[in-house]
């Protein structure tokens, strides 16, 4: 991987979808896993994910560099935020009657974010089409916003970030610059993104092509990624401890 700056999805890549985004499951040694895959490439690892910058901090904590709601924010391993859209008005008015549509099918969950609603229906399959009919024509009369779909659960989100849009500018970024993508996701909200680091000379993979569905095979992957780099860096000190003993 050396070479490499890493682009990772979170839902259904790192962890396996759950019937809400809070009761998703957080492996125990993923955090580790992620700082030191972050320490080996020297910063240039980032998560790009429709989560809040807030709710991605409460799964993996800080230190990690992020592209929260699809690339409307974006924030540095240190820190730093890098992008910060201006939030929508015409979002915020769709809360009512969205709260509504939940309201009349018992299980569906509308989730608020800055730059997106969502509304799942995971624990509730057969509201799916009534919640899609009312955001559909909820959104028709918002230009600037747009409709996003995803596992069982449809986003209205403010129109323009993306997650490509987002790798591309993390690759602008000292500790990526000069470096090949590899981004690995899930979602249609993935398949840009993928498609741009094949384009950029990196690779996209896919969980449901390359990994059988598993995020649990990603997470392998990954370990033993991770492995051969801190194997190979072990090898490199010790040749350079042979030469310097000649």
């Amino acid at each position: 991987m050396s070479g490499c700056a890493v682009f990772l999805d979170i839902d259904g890549t790192l962890l396996d979808l759950a019937e809400t985004p809070d009761a998703v499951v957080v492996p125990p040694h993923l955090r580790g896993l992620l700082h030191r895959l972050s320490s080996q490439l020297q910063g240039a690892l980032a998560l790009i994910s429709g989560r809040s910058l807030a709710d991605i901090d409460r799964l993996f904590g800080s230190g990690i560099a992020a592209a929260a709601e699809h690339g409307a924010v974006l924030r540095d391993a240190g820190g730093r935020i890098i992008e910060d859209m201006a939030e929508n008005a015409d979002l915020r008015a769709l809360l009512a009657p969205l709260r509504a549509a939940v309201a009349a099918h018992p299980r569906t969950l509308l989730e608020a974010k800055r730059f997106g609603l969502v509304l799942h229906w995971r624990a509730a399959p057969s509201a799916a089409h009534a919640l899609i009919t009312c955001a559909t024509a909820l959104a028709a009369s918002h230009p600037a916003l747009e409709l996003q779909p995803a596992h069982e659960a449809l986003e209205i989100r403010v129109r323009g970030p993306g997650k490509a849009g987002a790798l591309d500018r993390f690759m602008r970024e000292p500790a990526f610059a000069g470096r090949l993508p590899l981004f690995i996701g899930d979602d249609t909200t993935d398949e840009p993104a993928i498609a741009r680091a094949n384009a950029r000379g990196g690779q996209g993979l896919h969980v449901g092509r390359d990994f059988a569905g598993s995020p649990a095979a990603v997470l392998q992957w990954l370990e033993h990624a991770l492995a051969q780099g801190e194997s190979g860096a072990q090898g490199e000190r010790g040749d350079q401890g042979e030469s310097g003993h000649g």
